[in-house]
């Protein structure tokens, strides 16, 4: 895991596709270049890309790495233990 520093451009890639920025969910939590929301956000958009790609896989659509839905749910244990920071990101749309 390597903890970098981030430009505007790649916080803009990471809250679309966070796996094209970051390696794995632990290396969010461990990156100094954003705020603790902002981790969280891009963890929460990670969760909703893994479940998505769990949906594929149980509709026999497969492709791409098995969805890391435990480490994300783990560094968002680690940012959020009550998970309330970003309870209204469950009310937001899943699909455009």
């Amino acid at each position: 895991m390597k903890v970098r520093s981030l430009g505007d451009a790649e916080i803009e890639k990471a809250l679309i596709s966070p796996a094209s920025v970051f390696d794995e969910p632990f290396e969010v939590v461990e990156t100094r270049a954003l705020a603790k929301l902002m981790k969280i956000e891009i963890l929460k958009r990670w969760e909703l890309d893994a479940r998505a790609l769990q949906r594929a896989t149980e509709e026999n659509m497969t492709g791409g790495e098995p969805p890391p839905l435990d480490a994300v749910n783990a560094a968002l244990a680690i940012l959020d233990p009550e998970g309330k920071a970003m309870a209204d990101f469950e009310k937001a749309p899943t699909k455009l």
